[in-house]
């Protein structure tokens, strides 16, 4: 065994999978949720926790997924009342968590670390399935329209670079609506159509939009020229129309949070098969 798994330490480094189907997003966003009693991810990993005798002090992740999207790489910073060794914490989360949160990696980390300012890019996965999947509803949304590859990636493409993303968000109030996305990549697997965006950060229900909005334009229900006019002028009447036409939760993954020293992402893969 690793020295640094018998070490004594408060802090950690934890990679999360998690199907979100069940959870209102990784954390309470309101003083109503708050009092409604919601469930999140990371209220789950606390009580959990707390069941198996230990105290968080807290737990901050690397962004807030809204309710329904999953997450394969959600990378959180969980600091602890009493040191543990790495062994017995992951021990403790493998057998508490419920089935659908699953710790990927561990590692010891320093206190000051910040998940959320030290990342230097997110990558979210959208799953377009091209074909009705009997195991597929929870984790891919099918348009059931026939959809127009070169209108998909001129569609897509439209949204890398600086753009203000007011018609295709959600903002607080005196939020900065700028983005810059540095990669909007496609990929076709069997009957799986994947969109992947990469930026610094998104903003909140973004990529649903972003991703509404493509699949709109692929097949003839809205046209690439409206995305490109609503990136460059945008309007309330554009937040609206592309609101109504964001895509379902289902399909989104968080799929990869970079550091600095790590790797990109990886080729396109889908979660799940849907064969011809």
């Amino acid at each position: 065994m690793a020295d640094y798994r018998k070490k004594l330490q408060t802090t950690f480094r934890l990679v999360l999978e998690y199907d979100g189907s069940r959870y209102q997003g990784w954390q309470r966003q309101s003083d109503l949720q708050h009092a409604a009693g919601v469930r999140t991810i990371s209220d789950t990993i606390n009580r959990q926790l707390h069941r198996a005798g230990i105290k968080v002090l807290h737990l901050v992740g690397s962004g807030r997924t809204d309710a329904g999207v999953h997450a394969l790489g959600q990378v959180a910073c969980l600091q602890l009342a009493q040191p543990i060794t790495t062994y017995e914490l992951r021990m403790a989360l493998e057998r508490h968590l419920p089935y659908d949160i699953a710790l990927a990696r561990i590692a010891p980390v320093d206190s000051d670390f910040n998940p959320r300012r030290e990342a230097i890019s997110r990558s979210y996965l959208y799953q377009i399935a091209l074909r009705k999947g009997a195991f597929a509803k929870s984790y891919t949304w099918w348009p059931k329209g026939d959809i127009d590859m070169r209108l998909l990636q001129g569609a897509w493409a439209s949204f890398e670079g600086n753009h203000s993303m007011s018609a295709f968000a959600d903002l607080e109030k005196n939020e900065n609506p700028h983005c810059q996305i540095y990669h909007c990549q496609s990929e076709v697997c069997e009957n799986v159509l994947l969109l992947r965006a990469t930026a610094r950060f998104f903003l909140r229900k973004q990529v649903r939009r972003m991703v509404g909005a493509t699949i709109h334009c692929s097949v003839g229900n809205a046209d690439i020229l409206q995305i490109r006019k609503d990136l460059l002028r945008p309007s309330p009447d554009a937040t609206l129309f592309w609101a109504e036409r964001a895509a379902p939760a289902s399909g989104l993954f968080l799929e990869y949070v970079q550091y600095p020293g790590d790797d990109r992402p990886c080729e396109l893969r889908p979660i799940l098969r849907i064969l011809k």
